[in-house]
């Protein structure tokens, strides 16, 4: 006799699957099949399967940041603990391509995603503000430098623009932060046509 998952092991179970498969392709029906559950289990979460797809991104996104935290956390120096934080976020946790499309196709789901943006650039401002406070940093508006985070955010992650450049989300992210942290203009010794 098989015995019944902890809620812990069924939402961790559920949380692999939704954030790399999505919910879009799947009914109620299909998710309890593939999760070997009853659908009122999954009722018991959720009443729809958008608000149990969305519940499971904001716990993998609420992650994701702290996970920014902690690696910024393990930094002394304020620039790398701002680079540290951007990268450790950078694939926003391991969601695939096929949940952060569904995530941006529902409401709360963009609503979801902007709130987790926000709280990165706010969390991004106050080591930006460290770093300065340590003169190790140059002295910007860290609110004006999140709201340009924030924005190319919004932009970045739009399906439309990756394919036309024929970027991965978290490659287009990557190059971002790079130009945020090192900028546009090479370094006295550096060739520009290296990359």
């Amino acid at each position: 006799m098989a015995t019944r998952r902890t809620d812990d092991e069924f939402i961790l179970e559920l949380t692999r699957l939704l954030s790399t498969e999505g919910v879009s392709s799947l009914t109620i029906g299909e998710l309890a099949q593939r999760m070997r559950c009853s659908r009122r289990r999954l009722y018991e979460i959720a009443p729809t399967k958008e608000a149990l797809f969305v519940g499971i991104c904001e716990r993998v996104l609420a992650a994701s940041l702290e996970k920014g935290f902690a690696a910024a956390r393990r930094e002394s120096d304020p620039a790398h603990a701002v680079s540290a934080y951007l990268h450790a976020t950078l694939n926003t946790s391991g969601l695939g391509k096929a949940a952060l499309t569904d995530l941006d196709a529902i409401d709360s789901g963009r609503a979801a995603f902007d709130a987790y943006q926000l709280a990165r650039v706010r969390g991004l401002e106050s080591l930006l503000e460290a770093g300065m406070r340590a003169g190790q940093m140059a002295q910007h508006n860290p609110r004006l430098v999140s709201e340009a985070i924030l924005g190319a955010a919004h932009r970045l992650r739009n399906q439309q623009f990756l394919k036309e450049t024929g970027m991965k989300i978290g490659d287009a992210f990557s190059e971002f932060y790079e130009i945020i942290l090192n900028g546009l203009l090479c370094r006295p010794g550096q060739d520009a046509r290296a990359s």
